[in-house]
């Protein structure tokens, strides 16, 4: 049996004890910590290595530890050789002892692991800690024999023995259980078999994959299976289902329900957000505000254990269940469960966000992790999120009103200079509404981190404090500015703006194009698996997700093609036109919903749009008609998708790209057509210019990466509302005369390609034919066999 763990994940599960406690204490977990860590790592001459890379498999009980970390430094001293492990701190260096066991365990480790492999008879470890105000130093030096190391290692082992043991069945269990594992249904879609042979396929050659599958072929058991598969054959360690929404990853764990009761042994977790799954009233992380918090480590690895032991599907529910039991935080105890599974579903955050990815997984590269990426089509807007930063001058201005007081001196003389070096960096780029460079603008950081280092001293030590939340976020803010500039590469720009609004100066990073950045993160795993309903054109999404050297696989959808109509009507929504169209749009959506009794979706490309047409249709016509709401919280969704049912006429007006216009299943006869007005392009602006000329230079077009393939997206996810089973049958109904270019109809799905798309400008057309589409189907229906 064999049991892969990390130095750090060994240390913790034996030796943590007592509370959690996050009220702000040490930045050694931020930015400035890295940056100490690296300021003493410089300072060393040639005989000092940074990061080594440290393994080492030892064998108890016939369970194989294959236990793998890196080390801060290796120093060669003359003869000697010292382990170098740097711990960053706030705090006081005299008041800092030699007492602290979990920073000498890891030193030991890989100081075992190095002598053993060097056949050292003894070797050295210091503990550096480094000052984060001036980067000072303090070090502790001890000598270990080989004899002590080698005794201590193999107590480590021992403790982890009873748990690595149970850990190692599981995996025994889960192959025998995967070797004899078939498909879960006695025939496949159509296109879905083709679809598993190419995730299996891609996983075996190592190559990343591009999936375009319209509704209906079952994606998420069609990448599932075949990774699970996969696992069995060794190709890898760990399954991570990345998704952009909550229902995305219920459809996940939903499939390992299935599999499970075909006789898959699998252990599954479903990563759900602190806010979410938060048991106390607020979400305050510390011994004093929540008593899941308090001892929280002297109790959770008995939780590990419980759980790992007697549950394979951990959702919601379970996780809360075994928290509740032992009386510790559901977070942190998720993050750890997702050590000891096979399949992790989360947030696409947990892998690609520079602030919130998984550390435990993702610090160093390894090629044994399978990345499922739903709804892959998401991805680039999230990702230019996660990598984008933005300061407003008001945010300063508004913070020195509050900081009168002397013991904010310090804090406030440097706000002064940030608020100044705005107004110096608007004047030297000439005042401009929006002025942009591909070069990092760094004149702020002088000043960031001199406002560090003041912010911690007083965090640390006016806890009760008014405006201490602010002064938190603040210090929070500056370090996620930090880490997101260290990504900065090829496709960030720096801009320095003028909000008219809010009668401020912006500055911010912005990621236009993250191919580099998401590219570097697909190097931790095997292989990546993109697969949407919505990934048109294909190569433009291979592009600019990073990832243009992939395997892609365009399927048909699996449903009869008669099962749906295609209408366009040749009208002009360009915004110029918008408001002399008015009226022929109101007839328009008036006409279709009238077509047949039963539930529309009208789909506009902007909130405003919505609203101009709807005061206009009311003066018109009687309809009652349900809008979406700006903001809508989960409930409110929901009470609003049971106004469509099988017997209701309910017409809805609703934003493209807005929450109805993907993950809304609205089966049979709940939905009968969807008229989408426009070609969805995002609204012109200097950021959507940007991208424009971004990727002219680069020799794309930029207008289309820009404008048009985000618009037309938007539009085919929308129109996906309509046909979601075989059953269902419905209209799609395009306005715009755009719709009917060469250049969108190149852009169509395989099977939009291969239908007759009807041109309806009238509405005793539009009569026509829409009456035509239901009587065929009607008929069908008759004459199908009982």
């Amino acid at each position: 049996m064999i049991v892969k763990i990390s130095v750090r994940n060994l240390i913790e599960f034996v030796m943590r004890s007592g509370d959690i406690d996050n009220t702000f204490r040490d930045n050694a977990r931020l930015i400035e910590g890295i940056r100490a860590h690296q300021k003493i790592q410089s300072s060393f001459g040639d005989n000092y290595k940074k990061e080594v890379s440290l393994k080492n498999s030892t064998t108890i009980s016939f369970v194989t530890f294959n236990v793998f970390g890196r080390a801060d430094g290796l120093i060669k001293d003359g003869s000697d050789f010292i382990i170098d492990e740097i711990k960053s701190t706030a705090r006081d260096l005299s008041d800092i002892d030699d007492t602290n066991k979990l920073h000498w365990a890891q030193g030991m480790c890989y100081a075992y692991f190095y002598a053993l492999d060097k056949k050292l008879s003894k070797i050295f470890i210091t503990l550096t800690y480094v000052s984060v105000e001036d980067y000072s130093t303090k070090i502790f030096k001890k000598e270990f024999s080989i004899e002590d190391l080698h005794k201590f290692y193999m107590n480590l082992l021992e403790n982890y023995l009873k748990f690595s043991e149970i850990l190692a069945k599981n995996i025994e269990k889960r192959n025998e259980s995967i070797k004899i594992l078939d498909f879960p249904y006695k025939d496949y879609r159509k296109g879905q078999r083709k679809m598993c042979l190419a995730v299996y396929k891609s996983i075996l050659d190592s190559k990343n994959l591009f999936v375009d599958a319209p509704t209906g072929i079952g994606k998420t058991i069609s990448t599932v299976f075949p990774s699970v598969k996969s696992m069995g054959e060794d190709l890898s360690d760990k399954i991570f289902y990345l998704t952009s929404k909550n229902t995305q990853g219920k459809e996940a764990m939903k499939a390992i329900k299935i599999l499970r009761e075909k006789g898959l042994f699998i252990k599954a977790l479903n990563i759900t957000s602190k806010e979410k799954i938060c048991l106390n009233d607020e979400v305050k992380c510390n011994p004093i505000d929540c008593p899941f918090a308090k001892g929280h480590f002297d109790r959770v690895n008995d939780g590990i254990l419980d759980i790992i032991s007697n549950e394979e599907i951990i959702d919601f529910d379970k996780v809360i269940s075994y928290a509740e039991k032992y009386r510790i935080c559901p977070f942190e105890f998720e993050l750890d469960i997702s050590n000891y599974v096979d399949f992790v579903v989360c947030d696409y955050n947990y892998v690609f966000d520079p602030n919130i990815y998984l550390k435990r997984f993702f610090d160093e590269i390894s090629s044994r992790y399978i990345f499922l990426v739903d709804e892959s089509h998401n991805l680039l807007e999230r990702a230019r999120e996660m990598y984008s930063f933005t300061f407003s001058k008001n945010r300063f201005t508004d913070l020195l009103e509050i900081l009168k007081e002397k013991k904010y001196k310090k804090i406030s003389k440097i706000i002064r200079e940030i608020i100044d070096k705005f107004d110096e960096l608007y004047n030297k780029h000439g005042k401009k509404l929006y002025y942009y460079q591909e070069n990092l603008i760094d004149d702020f950081d002088e000043y960031l981190q001199k406002l560090i280092k003041p912010l911690q001293r007083f965090l640390v030590e006016e806890k009760n404090d008014p405006n201490y939340e602010d002064l938190l976020n603040l210090f929070f803010d500056i370090n996620k500015y930090f880490k997101i500039s260290d990504y900065y590469t090829k496709g960030f720009y720096s801009i320095i703006s003028f909000d008219e609004e809010n009668q401020t100066i912006i500055f911010q990073i912005k990621c236009i194009d993250p191919s580099e950045v998401l590219d570097n993160k697909y190097k931790f795993a095997r292989t990546v698996v993109f697969f949407s309903a919505t990934l048109s054109p294909i190569t433009y999404f291979m592009r600019i997700l990073g990832a243009e050297n992939s395997l892609k696989l365009r399927l048909d959808m699996p449903f009869p093609e008669n099962n749906f109509a295609i209408f366009s009507r040749e009208i002009s929504t360009r915004y110029k036109d918008r408001n002399r169209n008015l009226e022929q749009i109101s007839t328009s959506i008036n006409e279709f919903i009238n077509s047949k009794k039963g539930n529309y979706f009208i789909f506009f490309p902007s909130y405003a749009y919505l609203e101009e047409v709807y005061n206009d249709y009311k003066q018109k016509f009687d309809d009652e008609i349900l809008l979406q709401d700006r903001s809508m919280s989960e409930k409110d969704i929901k009470k609003f998708i049971k106004n469509f049912d099988e017997k209701s006429a309910k017409t809805a007006f609703l934003v493209l790209g807005g929450v109805f216009s993907e993950g809304i299943d609205l089966l049979g006869e709940k939905l009968i057509g969807a008229m989408i007005i426009s070609v969805g392009m995002p609204k012109v602006s200097s950021l959507r210019n940007l991208i424009k000329e971004h990727f002219d230079k680069l020799g794309y077009s930029g207008f289309d990466y820009s404008y048009t393939y985000p618009g037309i997206n938007k539009v085919f996810q929308a129109a996906g509302r309509v046909i979601r089973s075989e059953n269902d049958r419905g209209i799609i109904y395009l306005l715009d005369d755009r719709f009917t270019s060469r250049k969108y109809q190149l852009l169509y799905p395989k099977h939009w390609r291969k239908k007759e798309i009807k041109i309806v400008n009238t509405g005793s057309l539009l009569k026509e034919e829409a009456n035509n589409f239901w009587e065929e189907n009607i008929e069908k229906k008759t004459n199908l066999p009982s």
